[in-house]
């Protein structure tokens, strides 16, 4: 066998390894949004082993709407901080709780969060965390 189609075979073999090695873990981040977000958590060098404080993105379209569904998180274990949005009239509600960044648990949270704000009008807009460095202090 000649030379060149040996390294096609060899690059071929590692194309496939790779990409065999990635499935599983996590979906392709570009039709993911959590995927994609845990991603660049990730990539900037964050230790998703560790607890962050990770804050979810909720906007309603009254302040009342916003105070009735930070009070109910607030109930199921989150802080939570009301502020006006960026467009007008809409209410940011902010929910932080204190978690292991997981992709299931993110993706449950997604769905979680998506209803509620939706059941009043509103739109779950994602999720964002601080970047903690691997063996900093909490």
């Amino acid at each position: 066998m000649s030379i060149p189609f040996l390294t096609l075979l060899g690059l071929l073999g590692i194309y496939f390894l790779l990409r065999g090695l990635s499935r599983g873990r996590t979906p392709e981040p570009a039709t993911d949004p959590d995927a994609a977000t845990l991603a660049e958590l990730v990539r900037v060098g964050s230790d998703v082993t560790r607890e962050h404080d990770v804050e979810f993105f909720l906007y309603l379209p009254g302040r009342a709407e916003a105070e009735v569904l930070a009070e109910q998180l607030a109930g199921e274990g989150f802080k939570t901080e009301i502020q006006p949005g960026e467009a007008a009239g809409d209410w940011l509600c902010l929910a932080t709780r204190r978690l292991r960044p997981e992709l299931d648990e993110l993706r449950r949270l997604r769905a979680r969060l998506a209803i509620l704000a939706e059941s009043r009008g509103g739109a779950y807009d994602g999720w964002g965390a601080t970047v903690v460095e691997p063996g900093s202090v909490e």
